[in-house]
């Protein structure tokens, strides 16, 4: 792609300083104005992924009838995703918008999302998934069907190499499929793939929990806080994104990590609507992860798969046992850096 000229620059906005979230009225809401949508990209040094996502959301179709906005907020200070933004050049009524927020951590990049995105819906998409063409639409139909808070949609994963025979059987990288119209719960919502209204936000306490901002998790426990405040959560098979799984994430070491993460916040999350989880949760993953450590050499002599599973719950059950560490690390303040997911 070539840089832009000075005239198609004008539909690509910069913005560095910090803003705070406020509920500030939907541009929409003006009289005369068409429904706004903004679609937001956290990102962290994926500019190739960041690329292929861009190019997806160009292809967009059946949303004529709308303002869309793009807005990119990079979560390195070097702005190391500005040149990306730069030479890209939205469809006509888009626009580009691209933001670099400082602080590092995921749950900083996701309010910076909800304070700069001023529309009458948000969506969210990561920067190694690439949409279907009517991916926008789709969600934007399930939602006007059904009035949601925030309608899901399918996260497909698609390989960069060949995944080894034994990941299948493992459900590391499982994609999520429910009835388009059906309701869901808390422990499958995400923000890899989902639009949300105005009122959400709201719901769920204004913003993402930056105690999460290095563990992940954070997307899971604003949906957890929706839900409990009312918030109705639904889903949509036909709005699809493909995720593109790099082979770093397809060794043992990552599923484990992944597994043993997922534990931590697990608890973390329970714990915030009822404090005396902690030492129960901790023992339930003792116990399972004793269990599963005993069937590990049985498993794997039947199928390398089913002893991966164990594994993954013997990671999982660790975590659940050492979830006060990041939760007292966080209450302290003792977290840097950046969430790799």
């Amino acid at each position: 792609m070539n840089p832009l000229s000075s005239k198609q620059r004008d539909r690509v906005s910069k913005l560095t300083a910090p803003s705070s979230i406020v509920d500030a009225a939907p541009v929409s809401r003006m009289a005369g104005c068409k429904p706004h949508v903004a679609i937001a990209i956290c990102t962290f040094h994926r500019q190739e992924g960041l690329q292929r996502a861009l190019d997806g959301l160009w292809k967009q179709t059946g949303i004529l009838s709308m303002d869309v906005t793009v807005l990119v907020v990079d979560n390195d200070p070097a702005g190391s995703a500005g040149p990306i933004v730069e030479r890209n050049l939205p469809p006509p009524g888009w626009s580009l918008r691209y933001v670099i927020e400082p602080r590092p951590g995921v749950s900083h990049a996701r309010n910076r999302c909800l304070a700069e995105a001023n529309a009458d819906f948000i969506a969210f998409i990561d920067d190694d998934e690439v949409p279907e063409p009517n991916w926008l639409a789709a969600l934007l139909e399930t939602q006007r069907n059904t009035g949601a808070d925030a309608v899901f949609g399918s996260v497909i994963s698609r390989y960069e190499t060949m995944p080894p025979a034994w990941m299948s059987d493992c459900g590391a990288h499982k994609n999520s499929h429910h009835p388009t119209g059906s309701e869901i719960g808390w422990e499958n919502c995400y923000t890899a793939n989902v639009l949300l209204s105005h009122r959400i936000v709201t719901l769920a306490g204004g913003s993402f929990d930056s105690r999460f901002a290095i563990t992940g998790g954070e997307d899971t426990l604003f949906f957890a806080r929706a839900e409990r405040a009312g918030a109705k959560l639904i889903w949509c098979d036909e709005a699809v994104v493909f995720e593109d799984i790099p082979p770093s994430r397809l060794r043992l070491a990552w599923i484990l990590r992944r597994s043993f993460k997922g534990g931590q916040t697990w608890v973390r999350i329970r714990a915030e609507s009822n404090r005396a989880v902690w030492l129960p949760m901790a023992l339930r993953g003792a116990i399972f992860a004793l269990i599963a450590a005993g069937a590990l050499l049985p498993t794997f002599l039947i199928s390398r798969g089913a002893a991966v599973r164990q594994a993954q719950r013997v990671a999982g059950g660790l975590g659940k046992m050492t979830a006060w560490w990041p939760a007292v690390r966080a209450k302290r303040g003792g977290q840097s850096g950046h969430y790799v997911g």
